[in-house]
């Protein structure tokens, strides 16, 4: 007797049991979301200047930053900035050896000698002002995002391994204790290195955080359900986003904001009494006992009685899978799949680079456009705010469409959507900041689609012998993307629109690159590598028959039919 029949037959579908430990699963994405895109707060840039001898006040005064100001002419150069028009230089001063009677023209220039003023008018303090991580240590800032994706990849490596070989529950427990301890820590850094350090490990947890979650709310439920969890889940995580943006517009002090957005965790704690083990897990362990008392729980909680030949026949299961599993152990060692497998025919050569190319384009530009969103003209806070409001219609939209239309239309629109309206701020003059950030507003929009809608369509692209390994592969290329996407902002040094434009181009050739991918709504997923070669969707599949009026399904009778009319004979 499997979970699927107990479910079905014993404990009910969606009970009291299952909606709390689905609620519990998916309401814990919501700070994951503050650490995953904190970032864009906490590493703030603000406008800065060389500081002046002559400017005593102390950075915090409300004063020091206009008494800072007033005192730059003659002491600081003019230079074009990206949008050609002339303004202050944020990383060079002239040199004070000079005198202020030499010409302009004729005075030298440095390096700023004395550290930076900055203006604490809209964020407070950041790790930028802390550790003066500007001009010549600029990317130093991005390099700290990069190490916390890299923590991303790691930590999806190692709690998959974890959560299998010790459980669910457990790697989830211990990644929230874990989580909370770091993020408390990670405040009170004194310095860069042991701030990054403290970020990784963040970046580690938090996906051990996610996986464990998702996979744990997923195998708890019924099939039927289980769209209806992901989309839940999905939703918290932005629910996040906007928590985050929010506790940074009341928390200007980046120390105090990380300390808030890590508190949450402790409350989560109490999963050590109300988070189950999988029994699905269980039962695939050969756990007899905890499966037992997982059921029993459940069982309790639904309000139903399981007669005891039921956790018999669990027993009798159990020790059968077991032997089947040594069966198969001996099976699949005649047949090890490798990496090049992927490649290795053409078909699955073309999907899975296409596939590669996709997770990486999205996972840069989804990070881009979502930490940049605090940077785009206008108040930071309400960009970022209502950016992350667009990924709740993002998903919402995607959920509805990808059942209906298929896959590929949505993701292509969207794609091509994003391209088009990141690329089009290029030609926006600057006075027209608002044109710029709502473009930008519904680049991240069109992204947000493809991102909700590409994980399912990967798994159904990649074969049943490979899919893991494929979605493995997929995903580490997919972080590259990530690890990649703040240095991208660094373009505008160089040209305000650029970052912009770069993901507008990368956005819409993915767009493009999708269309050489088969629609898989409605069709069996591929089971082996042959079927990958000979897979047509439905839609190819009815062309060939309008072309060549034939048909290659045959008509068949099942065994029920043919019963049927035998007996009416």
């Amino acid at each position: 007797m499997d979970y699927k029949t107990i479910l079905k037959d014993y404990l009910g579908e969606f009970g009291r049991f299952q909606k709390i430990t689905a609620f519990c699963m998916a309401v814990i994405a919501a700070p994951m979301g503050f650490h995953s895109l904190a970032m864009a707060f906490l590493a703030a840039v603000p406008e800065h200047h060389c500081r002046l001898p002559g400017v005593t006040l102390p950075d915090e005064h409300p004063s020091a930053w206009a008494a800072h100001l007033s005192g730059m002419n003659g002491s600081v150069p003019l230079e074009l900035d990206t949008s050609g028009e002339w303004e202050y230089s944020r990383c060079q001063q002239f040199n004070l050896t000079d005198g202020l009677n030499v010409a302009t023209e004729n005075r030298t220039l440095q390096h700023c000698t004395d550290g930076w003023v900055y203006d604490r008018s809209h964020y407070g303090t950041s790790i930028v002002t802390e550790f003066d991580l500007v001009c010549d240590r600029a990317w130093l800032r991005e390099t700290a995002h990069a190490i916390f994706m890299l923590g991303f990849s790691f930590g999806g490596m190692v709690s998959g391994v974890l959560s299998d070989r010790f459980g669910r529950r457990p790697t989830l427990l211990w990644c929230i204790l874990l989580q909370l301890i770091f993020g408390v820590a990670s405040a009170f850094s004194h310095n860069y290195v042991a701030f990054v350090f403290m970020r990784f490990f963040l970046g580690v947890l938090n996906v051990g955080i996610y996986f464990s979650a998702f996979v744990l709310g997923t195998e708890i439920l019924d099939q039927s359900r289980r769209t209806m969890f992901g989309l839940s889940m999905a939703l918290f995580l932005v629910l996040g986003y906007i928590g985050l943006g929010v506790a940074a517009y009341l928390i200007r002090e980046w120390w105090k904001l990380q300390l808030a957005i890590s508190a949450p965790f402790a409350v989560f704690l109490s999963y050590w009494w109300l988070a189950p083990e999988s029994p699905r897990w269980l039962m695939a362990s050969g756990k007899v006992e905890e499966t037992r008392k997982t059921i029993k729980r459940a069982a309790r909680m639904n309000g139903v009685v399981i007669p005891d030949k039921v956790y018999d026949l669990i027993k009798g299961n159990i020790t059968s899978d077991k032997l089947k599993d040594t069966e198969s152990a001996e099976m699949i060692e005649r047949r090890v799949y490798s990496i090049l497998d992927l490649v290795r025919t053409p078909t699955m050569r073309k999907n899975t680079i296409i596939t590669a190319f996709t997770w990486f384009a999205i996972n840069a530009i989804y990070f881009g456009l979502s930490l940049g969103a605090s940077e785009l003209p206008g108040d930071p806070y309400l960009n970022f705010i209502l950016g992350s409001c667009t990924e709740i219609l993002a998903i919402l939209l995607a959920w509805s469409t990808m059942d209906r239309w298929g896959r590929k239309p949505p993701i292509i629109a969207s794609l091509i959507l994003a391209g088009v309206s990141c690329g089009a701020t290029a030609a926006v003059p600057k006075d027209l900041w608002q044109v710029s950030t709502g473009l930008a507003t519904v680049g991240r929009f069109g992204v947000s689609v493809t991102y909700a809608i590409l994980p399912v369509y990967s798994a159904e692209v990649f074969p049943t012998v490979v899919r893991n390994m494929g979605i493995g592969t997929v995903s580490m290329l997919a972080r590259a993307g990530g690890i990649l996407a703040p240095f991208v902002a660094l373009l505008g040094e160089y040209w305000a629109p650029l970052p912009l434009l770069t993901f507008g181009i990368l956005s819409f050739l993915d767009g493009v690159a999708i269309l050489a991918l088969h629609e898989t709504l409605g069709v069996p997923l591929p089971n082996t590598l042959e079927d990958a070669e000979n897979f047509k969707s439905t839609k190819d599949k009815r062309t060939e028959t309008l072309l060549t009026g034939k048909s290659e399904e045959k008509p068949t009778l099942s065994l029920a039919k043919i019963v049927e009319r035998v007996t009416t004979l």
